[in-house]
């Protein structure tokens, strides 16, 4: 089966106004330099997201409709991984987890998770819209609830396995993933972010 709307991304977190309780310490997410969401306490706790084609943290791999692409991560604790991706047109699309083969989003310390997996019967296609696609990655040391952002349920997710989005942009994103994380204390979540480039059939960038 394949996911005919790979080219996706990730998303941009508005800042979020968190009370601070006398026996729980929250942290507000903020946003980073390339506008992700980010945890602002320093920890220790790392998730990695990259795709087949990255040679390394400053390159911005490019791709061409019908190739397809893998997706890595990694985390050095265990936790439940979440990947949001969002294209330049502004569709969300959630890759992990699903309800494929190797779609469990728990990973363990160490473990590097490739989507879709070498005996997955399906593939990411890249298809346009032309630019500059994000996968985030946002890794919680426990599960979120996404019922408010995320639909397993509908016809189109059961045919598929993955899961419609109920939202649509970026900002939309950001407000719905506020209160899946707003509840967090600190040290107890993070995330990575992976650029990929979607080129025309001449090379050019967008």
């Amino acid at each position: 089966m394949q996911d005919t709307d790979m080219n996706k991304a990730f998303l941009v977190f508005l800042a979020l106004t968190v009370p601070i309780s006398s026996s729980m310490t929250l942290a507000a997410p903020r946003l980073s330099a390339q506008s992700i969401i980010v945890n602002p306490v320093r920890t220790d706790f790392a998730v990695q997201v990259w795709t087949d084609r990255a040679s390394n943290a400053a390159s911005i791999p490019d791709y061409q409709v019908g190739d397809t692409i893998r997706i890595y991560a990694s985390v050095n604790r265990d936790a439940y991984v979440y990947l949001f991706n969002i294209d330049p047109d502004g569709t969300v699309n959630l890759i992990l987890p699903n309800h494929l083969s190797d779609g469990a989003n728990y990973l363990r310390a160490g473990e590097v998770r490739v989507f879709p997996g070498t005996q997955d019967a399906f593939s990411f296609d890249i298809v346009a819209p032309y630019g500059v696609n994000k996968v985030l990655a946002l890794a919680s040391e426990v599960p979120l609830n996404l019922n408010n952002i995320v639909d397993f349920q509908s016809q189109n997710a059961q045919a598929t396995g993955f899961a419609d989005v109920r939202v649509t942009g970026q900002p939309q994103l950001a407000q719905a993933l506020s209160s899946a994380v707003r509840s967090l204390s600190q040290d107890t979540w993070v995330s990575d972010v992976a650029l990929y480039n979607v080129a025309d059939e001449f090379g050019n960038e967008y």
